[in-house]
């Protein structure tokens, strides 16, 4: 016994070290506890519902929370077994025959400590505490389980000591059992809720739960009986997985320190653990081929005629449980990799991206912008005009710039340049897209690398004990041979994927472009264009794409050489040496170097993706170092700016010449007044509001604006009437308005309460009560995003109606009045500006309709080459007389608005500006508070629609989609052969190998390999009597059979990789088809960031992984098949254990994917909303910001990130669920396998090859059923993109073709015509008639929501008529082609639409005209100027055709952009003002010089001179055009041939200005009253009727 004595006593010493251990916390919770009580502290309340930092309990959780049955049952399995072993030590101590008295006494103190622990859980009242101590309870049991087993196996072995004490032992064994299982089975808490949403159950279920993935059960077992899901039944992130716990926490440790080390700080945890699971999963996966090995020997040695010793039945036990464990382990590592850690950095980077977005500089200039500085050089000047004949070579120098071709260079220098760069809010929201998750992916596979390192270390460990160093040494040279060869090919293969990724983002921002442009792509008709631009870098995609196919098919066949070269060389050196190859140390050989050559292989491209990540983590590095908005502002009682020069916000610190910079400001803007700012197009206003509200770059000098309170001092949930407006907040009216996809109703409240007395009068003041009545749902009309669905004047009413109702008492708006009518606009100003609700308030507004505003106001700001002209109180400005000068040389034409001004002000001898113009009235107004029916009847339609989700299996149609696309199911066929060919020789090289082992007089064996490998399914023939041959006979014919099965192996997955990229290509192709060519009321519904989903993470789902999961699926399920093929030959037993553990796998999988699936679809759903928010928040983040709305954007967008991660967080829970059960069920088979073994007696032979087949078939059940589950998943793409590729598209077709010079008149007929938005939707437009004759110009007027925008619609066919016609030239256009109508005709919408590139690129896409084209154009928009005359009615001293322009401001100051064709245009042309975007519009309008043109408020935005200047120019350049125009100022087209007035849809008034203007209560004379401006009218129109006159008698 002394012998055995040592065992036992070590490890029952160890129990006893370990328990106590445990239990030592208990011990000072203990003393803690009687500490408190001496001092009267009592327990807390125990009924209280549960709370903890991630939720609160419910009372109907609280209620099911139940510990009371596994405590007792614990505690009573405690006692029992305590009482056993005080027993059995007593016994023993007192029997002289028993050595192992001591051994017994440990045990009975590792009873006691473990009863206290028990005693423990059963008093703690505390939930959590109770579940931690259950976890010491259960570790101590096993740690008392282990040490009686190793006491039992002592005693089992000693037949004489079996006695009444062996029998305690066994009760002790079954009572540590009891205790571990219901001590296990402890729930930690109640389930709690959080926001309405259950919290997810990772730290709610017990520790045997948590450990094994149980809770994932719930969410599975839900979808199963739905057979769907919601967003709503998937549970809540735990607090410390949610974005704004992980941003603050990431942030506080970070501190300004480079990313990657406030990355390893922040999860060091986790990457502690993921190292230690990977090194306890890479040995244990060895633990199972060496329970293998020794119990085949043990079973060699029985047929020997040796006894089978006992220890066979422990390699049976420690098979299985090596098998669960390794399994357990691996779990874990992707668990804590993927859930743990993956997704916690992907979700804390997104958010901090995102609040540093909101902190950051609005940057509106072109990124790179010095680089490009040197391009624009002497050969992108302005070219001169020659006198006499131009050359042909000075028209046209290049065909496709326009510049000599010795200058070509540079403009391909740009165009390259133009590729690489990205624009500034497109690049920022692919750093949430791309960089975060790819340094999320590395998080996730970094620990591969350790445990590839220790998998190395262990497989030499046993290659040396298998085959010696002799043998290895010989495979490892030949190895470093093949080295090489796979280090250049993984390089290349990670260079291509980089490049693959470049292509990607370069793809991304042309698709982004022309989603956000298409409304200017379908009225030019350019679809086919911008397909073909969008077909080019999908075509650079693909191949690109297919080049790292090529590659990974390289890769795949080097991975099979390796294990070839490996094993054919070591195993003929281990034959040499020896003389003999058992079939043990070949197969077991063989599997372990599959396996090392799979961990080398795998090396290089972790290390190529921690490259990858490594330049993502120093682009995100960068944009979080990047400026943030400098707090320029100094707090003050007033708004003040001195000697101050500000400019553009800019990321570069160099110099930029053409930076628009205001110097020099001094202005002082009275409280509680009306200030106002005018000037020129581009003369620095909007940038003036800018610096007002902290969003420019002050360059020198100080500005002061009033502080506003902090946000919790503010209690805006609790604002009344008393109270409402603080004077020291900002409410900002941007220059584009700012509206979000929400209601009308939630857009202007903004985040405030709902006080229905300011609402009405906001309403009221603003115009919208006819705009809301119209709507079919009122102010609860769902509004799409940026206001897509409201016309332009709506959208501005919209925007000043949020800055009306919000506490601000600082207003600073930008030109509110450009887009709405005369009559509107001068209601906006009377009721609202100046009316109730403003009057007291701050209020700053730039705006260039001087007359209608002056009389009011208190300050007047004039500005003009980069600086103030005139500034000073109104009444001071006017007794110097400036006002005067100011408004002559504005416009000459205003000198009756300006004397009508002068002569209130001059009878203003009180000093006060508070009286209206002559044609008016003062009146203070006053509204009624009372309700007004705004709202709809019934249920408001969302205009943006939720996005629609497939519920069940992914249909049959979506793969017979794929396959079809691929090139039909019979180009399949000869793959699938040569999968089979394939595993038919791997069988064959199985048999083979057994007769080269026969060759040597051993006995058959086959260890087949443990880890998964292609390289061998084990084949094991006993009957076969192999002839002898010469090892070179052997080898040759097995590395005969090897190269053959390289190559099919790398056919195969090459094959499937060309049909992968061809269906891919033609899923691309419909998709860009269908959406470039859906209906405008589609694309306006639906968000870009869900069309942009389907174009970018959709398809790189198919182009990159459908592919490979096909492949491998189709590998899985043919070897599944050979296995169950194989098993008939081997026994009945066998496939009745294979068939059952398949039905076990079946039903683990469907429950797996019926969830799966589901969660999938709704991962792909969640990341729109991530996309739309960000680019929203981007787009509107001045206006966010000057609302101080921050934080409530960023708490906005944290939710959006959870609900993202949320679903993310679920499938890789329900993957891990699904992983730990089918490798359960394998260990289980494999121990039934094996347990049949040993007990029937078979033969070695058939014994090896009955585990080996054991092994292999669990291996390939799950394997099968993870990548059935990735083709759905996957599949789900194909589904997604399907969706939009068959959506509704514009009717391509034709019944008559129009003539070529169709319309060679312009004539236009509009008959009885009904149109509206959507069949479902009323009309818009409604018995709409009137005729339009050659080359007149039409005006058309109509208070804002009239229809004169859906007009234009309706003439481009935007709109299809239900009821009526129109014609053109006498031609239907419902009968021609949209390309041929559109491209015939030209507009220039309401909201400018500029494409990023350059000017030239921007007038002239397709490089179809000169570049003296382009710049006379320009000239005659005014945005540059020239030495010679721009009009007919100017003297012309060079006399030519075409004119030299010069600068439109001295050199001295700031550069005109435009006096190069290649200045950069930014993203949405944000680096111009809104008035040169309208007149950089119109001069590619001019370039185009259509035949019918329509104009929808293109000079909505620029000041009254420019106006003039180019309303001449339109009148000129279009003489032989038909002209439609739809103004708000009455000056624009009260000299057209006629007016069109329109109202509710309908024609109200259609004739001549003169005949309008002289009916009595007629509409349009009603409009020219109201107007401000109505002398100045009255006499053009009297002008325009003499030169009518005159020009008659002239003809008589």
């Amino acid at each position: 016994m002394d012998q055995h004595s040592s065992a036992p006593t070590i490890a029952s010493s160890t129990a006893l070290a370990l328990t106590f251990l445990f239990t030592t916390p208990i011990f000072l919770k203990i003393f803690d506890r009687v500490k408190l009580r001496s001092k009267g502290c009592g327990y807390d309340d125990v009924h209280k519902l549960y709370e903890d930092e991630d939720g609160t309990a419910t009372e109907e959780t609280q209620k099911e929370f139940s510990v009371v049955l596994p405590t007792y049952l614990a505690l009573s399995s405690a006692i029992i077994g305590f009482l056993a072993s005080v027993t059995n030590a007593v016994f023993t101590t007192i029997d002289p025959t028993v050595s192992l008295y001591i051994e017994s006494w440990l045990i009975f103190g590792c009873w006691s400590l473990l009863l206290i622990i028990i005693v423990s859980v059963a008093t703690e009242h505390k939930s959590a505490t109770k579940f931690d101590y259950g976890r010491l309870s259960a570790v101590s049991s096993i740690a008392i389980f282990i040490a009686l087993c190793v006491r039992c196996s002592v005693s089992l072995s000693d037949t004489t000591d079996i006695k009444v004490y062996n029998i305690l032992i066994v009760v002790q064994i079954v009572a540590t059992i009891l205790c571990c299982v219901p001590s296990s089975l402890l729930p930690r808490r109640p389930f709690v809720v959080s926001g309405g949403q259950l919290v997810d159950g990772q730290y709610t279920v017990s520790a045997l739960g948590r450990y094994t993935f149980s809770w994932a059960g719930r969410i599975l077992a839900l979808a199963r009986h739905k057979k769907t899901l919601d967003s709503e039944d998937l549970s809540k992130l735990h607090l410390r997985a949610r974005s704004a716990h992980l941003q603050k926490d990431f942030e506080s440790k970070k501190k300004g320190d480079h990313l990657w080390r406030g990355l390893i700080i922040a999860h060091y945890a986790e990457i502690l653990f993921q190292f230690i699971y990977a090194v306890v999963e890479s040995a244990a996966q060895f633990v199972p081929q060496i329970s293998m090995y020794l119990l085949l020997s043990t079973i060699e040695r029985r047929s020997k005629g040796n006894q089978t010793p006992q220890m066979a039945w422990i390699f049976v036990v420690t098979l299985g449980l090596s098998i669960i464990f390794a399994s357990w382990a691996q779990a874990w590592l992707y668990f804590v990799g993927y859930a743990r850690m993956g997704l916690l950095v992907r979700t804390e980077l997104s958010a901090m991206i995102f609040v540093k977005a909101t902190r950051r500089k609005d940057v509106k200039a072109v990124q790179k912008a010095k680089d490009l500085a040197v391009l624009v050089d002497s050969s992108t000047s302005i070219p001169a005009e020659p006198h006499g004949p131009i050359p042909k070579t000075t028209i046209e120098r290049s065909p496709e710039t326009g510049l000599d071709p010795a200058r070509t260079r540079n403009i391909e220098t740009l165009d390259d340049a133009e590729e690489d760069i990205q624009k500034t809010r497109q690049s920022t929201i692919n750093l949430v897209g791309v960089d975060a998750k790819r340094v999320s992916d590395f998080m996730i596979y970094w620990a591969i690398i350790p445990e590839v390192l220790t998998g190395l270390v262990v497989s030499i460990t046993f290659l040396l004990y298998l085959i010696g160093w002799q043998s290895l040494l010989a495979g490892f040279a030949v190895f470093i041979v093949i080295l090489p060869v796979n280090i250049f090919v993984s390089k290349n293969f990670s260079d291509s994927q980089d490049e693959l990724m470049k292509v990607r983002d370069q793809k991304m921002v042309v698709l982004t472009e022309a989603l956000q442009g298409i409304r200017q792509i379908k009225f030019s008709a350019e679809e086919k264009q911008w397909q073909a631009k969008i077909g080019k870098k999908r075509d650079e995609e693909l191949k690109t794409q297919w080049r790292v196919f090529c590659l990974d098919t390289a890769l795949i066949c080097v991975w099979i050489l390796g294990p070839l070269m490996l094993s054919t060389v070591s195993l003929a050196v281990y034959a040499l040496l020896h003389g003999n190859l058992s079939a043990s140390v070949a197969f077991t050989t063989l599997a372990v170097m599959s396996n090392m050559e799979g961990s080398l292989a795998v090396l290089p491209e972790v290390i190529s993706e921690g490259l990858e990540a490594w330049v993502s983590v120093k682009r995100i590095d960068e944009f979080f170092n990047a400026p943030e908005r400098e707090s320029y502002i100094t707090p003050g009682d007033a708004i003040n700016l001195e000697s101050l020069s500000v400019a553009w916000p800019s990321d570069s610190h160099a110099d930029d010449p053409v930076r628009f910079i205001l110097r020099d400001i001094d202005l002082r803007f009275p409280p509680q007044e009306l200030s106002v700012i005018s000037g020129q197009t581009g003369s620095g206003k909007s940038l003036l509001l800018a610096a007002i509200i902290g969003e420019a770059e002050k360059l020198c000098g100080a500005i002061n604006v009033p502080k506003p309170p902090p946000v919790y001092e503010r209690h805006d949930a609790k604002a009344n009437k008393s109270d409402w407006i603080i004077g020291n907040r900002t409410a900002f009216v941007a220059q584009i308005p700012w509206i979000e996809n929400a209601t009308i109703k939630d857009n202007i409240l903004f985040g405030l309460p709902y006080d229905s007395g300011r609402y009405n009068k906001v309403i009221r003041c603003c115009a919208l009560e006819k705009d809301l009545q119209m709507l079919p749902d009122g102010d609860l009309t769902d509004i799409g995003a940026n206001g897509i669905n409201l016309s332009g004047g709506q959208r501005w009413r919209v925007s000043f109606a949020r800055a009306m109702y919000s506490r601000a008492g600082i207003l600073v708006l930008d030109d509110i009045f450009s887009a709405v009518d005369a009559h509107v606009g001068r209601q906006l100003f009377e009721d609202a500006l100046t009316g109730e609700l403003g009057i007291g308030r701050t209020r700053i507004l730039v705006t260039h309709h001087i007359g209608l505003v002056l009389p009011r106001s208190a300050y007047c700001v004039i500005l003009g080459g980069g600086t103030v002209q005139h500034a000073g109180p109104t009444e001071e400005l006017q007794r110097m007389g400036v006002l005067e000068n100011v408004m002559k040389q504005q416009q000459k034409s205003y000198n009756d608005e300006t004397e009508v001004a002068q002569e209130v002000i001059d009878d203003t001898s009180n000093s006060t500006l508070n009286r209206i113009l002559s044609n008016t009235k003062e009146r203070s107004v006053v509204f009624d508070s009372s309700e007004m029916d705004i709202q709809g009847k019934s249920q408001p339609k969302k205009f943006t629609e939720d996005e629609k989700k497939e519920t069940g299996a992914v249909k049959i149609e979506m793969y017979k989609e794929f396959f079809s696309t691929s090139g039909g199911l019979w180009l399949w066929l000869p793959i699938m052969i040569i999968f089979v060919a394939h595993q038919s020789i791997v069988l064959g090289r199985s048999w083979f190998v057994g007769l080269w082992t026969k060759s040597f007089k051993t006995e058959s064996l086959n260890i087949q390999q443990l880890l998964r490998q292609p390289v061998a399914l084990s084949s094991n023939y006993v009957s076969i009597e192999a002839p002898r041959h010469g090892l070179s006979y052997y080898l040759g014919i097995y590395f005969g059979l090897s190269f053959i099965l390289c190559i099919s192996g790398t056919l195969r997955y090459f094959l499937v990789y060309m049909r992968a990229i061809r269906a891919s290509k033609e899923l691309f192709e419909k998709l860009t088809y269908a959406v470039l060519r859906a209906p405008l009321r589609w694309l306006d519904t639906t968000p870009v960031g869900r069309i942009l989903n389907r174009f970018t993470a959709d398809f790189a789902a198919i182009d990159s992984r459908l592919g490979s999961d096909l492949g491998f699926l189709i590998y899985e399920m043919i070897l599944l098949v050979s296995i169950i093929v194989a098993g008939l030959f081997v026994s009945v037993w066998m496939l009745l254990f294979a068939v059952t553990l398949l039905l076990f796998c079946t039903y683990i999988t469907s429950t797996f994917l019926t969830g799966a699936r589901e969660v999938k679809r709704l991962e792909s759903n969640a990341k729109s909303p991530i996309f739309e928010q960000f680019g929203s928040a981007l787009a509107g983040i001045g206006t966010i910001r000057a609302f101080d709305k921050a934080d409530a954007y960023i708490e906005r967008m944290f939710d959006k990130i959870d609900a993202h991660a949320g679903a993310f967080w679920h499938i890789w829970l329900f993957n891990r669920w699904l992983a730990l059960r089918l490798n359960w069920m394998g260990a289980v088979f494999a121990i039934l396998v094996a347990a049949v073994i040993v007990f029937s007696g078979i033969e070695p032979s058939l014994a090896g090859f009955a585990l080996s087949f054991a092994l292999q078939y669990s291996t390939a059940v799950t394997w099968t059923a993870r990548n059935y589950a990735n083709v759905e998943l996957s599949m789900n793409a194909v589904e997604r993109v399907n969706e939009y590729s068959n959506i509704p598209i514009e009717d391509q077709n034709s019944s008559i073709k129009a003539p070529a010079a169709w319309p060679a008149e312009g004539r236009l007929e509009v008959a009885n015509l009904v149109a509206g938005y959507a069949p479902e939707l009323p009309p818009v437009l409604k018995g709409l008639s009137f005729n339009v004759e050659k080359n007149q110009r039409i005006g058309v007027v109509g208070r804002t929501g009239a229809g004169k925008s859906s007009l234009t619609l309706a003439l481009f066919r935007f709109l299809e008529a239900r009821e009526g016609s129109i014609h053109i030239d006498g031609i239907d256009i419902s009968k021609i082609s949209l390309y041929e109508l559109r491209s015939r005709l030209a507009i220039i919408p309401q909201d400018p639409v500029l494409f990023s590139g350059t000017v030239r690129s921007n007038l002239d896409p397709f490089n179809n005209h000169s570049n003296l084209e382009l710049y006379d154009a320009l000239s005659r928009v005014h945005l540059i100027h020239s030495t010679g005359a721009t009009s007919h009615d100017e003297p012309n001293p060079t006399e030519s055709t075409c004119t030299t322009p010069t600068p439109s401001t001295p050199p001295s100051s700031n550069t005109n952009v435009f006096q190069s064709l290649t200045s950069r245009i930014s993203e949405g042309g944000l680096n111009l003002s809104q008035g040169q975007r309208q007149l950089l519009c119109l001069a590619r309008a001019i370039v185009s010089r259509p035949k019918i043109m329509v104009l929808d408020e293109a000079t909505s935005a620029v000041d009254m001179t420019t106006d003039i200047l180019i309303q001449r120019s339109i009148r000129e350049e279009f003489q032989n055009s038909t002209l439609i125009v739809i103004a708000h100022r009455l000056s624009t087209i009260v000299d057209f041939d006629k007016i069109l007035v329109m109202s509710d849809g309908r024609q109200v008034e259609f004739d001549t200005p003169e005949s309008l203007v002289e009916r009595e209560e007629g509409v349009f004379r009603g409009m020219v009253e109201q107007s401000g401006e109505r002398t100045r009218l009255e006499n053009v129109i009297r002008e325009e009727k003499g030169k009518g006159k005159g020009k008659g008698k002239e003809r008589a």
